[in-house]
């Protein structure tokens, strides 16, 4: 019960702060730039373009929601009420996944039609964003500033874009299987071609293990930074 009201609570907030209508005009410039793109590279740059896309929203997004509702006060008020760190963290992961994942339908449908696997790729979507959401939440909290966030959030994603070199065939390294985003570029792949099941296995399985890992480091994270700035060192677990 408390985890709908806290996701319910942040489908409003991001609707009032025009956070949907900010991706409805990046999802039209996003396939006026594929119909430009000529046909040998669109498939490339429409993976390209899904990855990017749930990474930057959870890793942007999220921390910029979590800053605004500093500034708001809204932290205060909002954990004198039963709701629990853990109901936060999986609410914010939740909601901008849903709006991650809307954003990918409507561009892969739209610019080359149904995904071939739709499991796997909202799959590869979904976990994604939840994993960026939870890194930009564990970095957040430690920031006081804007342009802190920013810079400390690039370093810390940083390594996770690493499996794109082996995509493009830049670089390669047996190393990226241990990345979560490797996983994320199989099952994004899995819109437009055959994937095998032990890929399919291997894919949901690095991206839940680093969406646990990921999700009790941010948790550390938030109760022992915004927590204790209010009030609040015993949070609720």
């Amino acid at each position: 019960m408390r985890f709908r009201s806290a996701f319910a609570f942040d489908i409003r907030f991001q609707w009032r702060h025009g956070f949907y209508w900010i991706y409805i005009i990046i999802c039209a410039f996003y396939l006026v730039l594929l119909h430009l793109i000529p046909d040998h590279y669109r498939e490339q740059t429409m993976l390209l373009l899904t990855f990017s896309d749930p990474s930057a929203l959870g890793l942007i997004l999220a921390g910029g929601i979590v800053l605004l509702e500093r500034d708001q006060g809204i932290h205060d008020p909002l954990f004198v009420t039963p709701i629990r760190v853990r109901e936060y963290l999986l609410s914010k992961a939740g909601s901008l996944s849903v709006l991650s994942l809307l954003a990918a339908w409507v561009i892969h449908v739209v610019a080359s039609g149904i995904p071939q696997s739709p499991f796997g790729f909202s799959t590869g979507i979904i976990l994604t964003s939840s994993f960026m959401t939870l890194l930009s939440i564990g970095v957040v909290a430690r920031c006081q500033t804007i342009n802190g966030f920013i810079l400390l959030s690039q370093v810390f994603a940083l390594p996770f874009i690493l499996p794109l070199l082996g995509y493009f065939k830049v670089w390669n390294s047996k190393l990226f299987l241990w990345l979560p985003t490797e996983g994320t570029l199989r099952l994004l792949s899995s819109g437009t071609s055959a994937m095998s099941f032990g890929n399919y296995i291997y894919s949901i399985s690095i991206l839940l293990l680093w969406n646990v890992v990921i999700y009790v480091w941010a948790k550390m994270s938030f109760e022992n930074h915004v927590m204790m700035r209010i009030g609040k060192g015993g949070a609720r677990k």
